[in-house]
């Protein structure tokens, strides 16, 4: 457990405070996100454009991910995070400002989504690579756990509370509950001692064969390589990252549907989209729940290929209420237990991933490493967001729907083969066996 006796203070103190800290930030988002997507959908009734803004995020990030994974393996990552989110919290004021006195503006939206896209990958990847610094290694799993449990508590009442405030207030409301939450999440984050397990050792390692005469631009090219290399090598990692590509591609499917059939063919009110979405939530405290309460994955990437083929089932099963005469109230329950389901599946593909690569990857190159599998899950988001954004405005559902379903499965089998599924087995058991090895070398030291 992370608040047993055993567990240093300080590292209960860093829990306690990066709960608290992402909480009030995830809150905010998605009470933001929730009325910038209704409202976007609302004035035009294109998902086209609903997609658009999603695919400048995914666009603008994917650019910055090489430059951040470097920063965040050779930079100050307190530094990284706090800064970026103090210029991430003027963005939102600028936002805020400028929707108080002009109201609703597709390209203020479009213009915000594109300058926070530029910081938030240095943001989130210094945080991804400083899990095994702020948290004992042997305890990742169930942090990662226990975080995204206490977490959905935002993404329950978060869009519970976007629908209610988007059906009483204007746009300029959500704005600036979002811009005090960034506030408070980085007045909190001065707080986490983000270098509690910090080695220099770990950092030794990072190879330092570039020319010293070598260009800024060609030490930069040979350190965002170091890590290219480092996945390039792996059967397990290239495929696994390969694989996290398509399934972002086809989570567009995913991000897009539900609001479009809600919101423009069911014609569901604010209030009830914010209640339904609110299960998603749910289901992603319960799964993240047994997540942190289980023993340490085995066989993480296997897990995570049968978790994958369950979820894409529920691509076909998601279109009954358009294809059936569904009373509306069976429609409501219907997607309130679909995103449920939904999003407690996404949790048992996601953390396992994450539990795998904070597990075995040196800490050296994690953070170019995370930018990797951020680039390869992000490089075709954009893609997908649009190609589905604009097939969802010209395309029957069920076309779109049934060649999703049978390309996920074959795009599964294909990439996650048995071969992948027995060396990260080997490579979990491995890191296994040095935890314990290392836990009793300190219990004999201390003796």
């Amino acid at each position: 457990m992370l608040f047993a006796k055993e567990v240093p203070y300080r590292e209960k103190l860093n829990f306690i405070v990066y709960i608290f800290s992402r909480l009030t930030l995830n809150l905010g988002s998605l009470i933001y996100t929730f009325a910038v997507s209704y409202s976007i959908l609302y004035f035009t009734g294109s998902a086209l454009y609903f997609a658009i803004n999603l695919a400048i995020s995914s666009v603008v990030m994917t650019l910055m991910l090489p430059l951040s994974g470097v920063m965040s393996d050779l930079g100050n990552k307190r530094r990284i995070i706090i800064s970026g989110e103090i210029i991430l919290t003027f963005i939102m004021a600028g936002l805020l400002i400028f929707t108080y006195f002009n109201g609703f503006n597709l390209f203020a939206i479009y213009i915000t989504s594109f300058l926070a896209a530029l910081v938030n990958p240095f943001v989130s990847n210094s945080f991804q690579t400083s899990m095994t610094e702020m948290f004992h290694k042997e305890r990742i799993q169930k942090v990662m756990g226990y975080v995204s449990a206490i977490l959905s508590s935002a993404v329950i009442i978060g869009p519970a509370m976007g629908g209610v405030l988007f059906g009483l207030f204007d746009l300029y409301i959500m704005i600036l509950i979002f811009t005090i939450t960034y506030a408070i999440s980085t007045l909190l984050d001065f707080f986490i001692k983000f270098d509690l397990y910090y080695e220099p050792v770990n950092y030794a390692l990072n190879d330092t064969a570039a020319p010293v005469a070598a260009s800024a631009l060609g030490k930069f090219k040979h350190d965002v390589l170091q890590g290219i290399n480092y996945i390039k090598n792996s059967y397990v990692f290239l495929r696994v990252f390969m694989m996290a590509a398509f399934i972002n591609f086809f989570a567009s499917l995913m991000g897009i549907y539900p609001e479009k059939a809600m919101i423009t063919e069911l014609k569901f009110s604010p209030e009830t989209v914010g209640i339904i979405n609110a299960f998603d939530g749910v289901g992603v405290l319960i799964a993240g729940i047994v997540i942190g309460s289980v023993k340490q994955f085995k066989n993480p990437v296997g897990l995570m290929k049968y978790s994958l083929l369950l979820w894409t089932f529920t691509i076909p099963l998601y279109l009954l209420p358009l294809y059936t005469n569904m009373p509306e109230i069976y429609s409501i329950v219907f997607f309130a237990a679909m995103g449920f389901s939904v999003a407690a599946m996404l949790q048992v593909i996601n953390v396992p991933l994450f539990t795998y690569v904070q597990l075995t990857v040196p800490q050296h190159v994690k953070g170019r490493v995370f930018s990797a599998i951020s680039l390869f899950a992000m490089s075709i988001a954009p893609a997908g967001t649009l190609l589905y954004g604009f097939a969802y405005d010209y395309i029957p559902f069920w076309i779109i729907h049934s060649i999703s379903f049978i390309a996920l499965i074959a795009i599964t089998l294909i990439f996650l083969n048995s071969r992948v599924i027995e060396e990260s087995r080997a490579d979990v058991a491995q890191i296994s066996k040095e935890l314990e090895d290392a836990a009793s070398l300190n219990e004999n030291t201390d003796i």
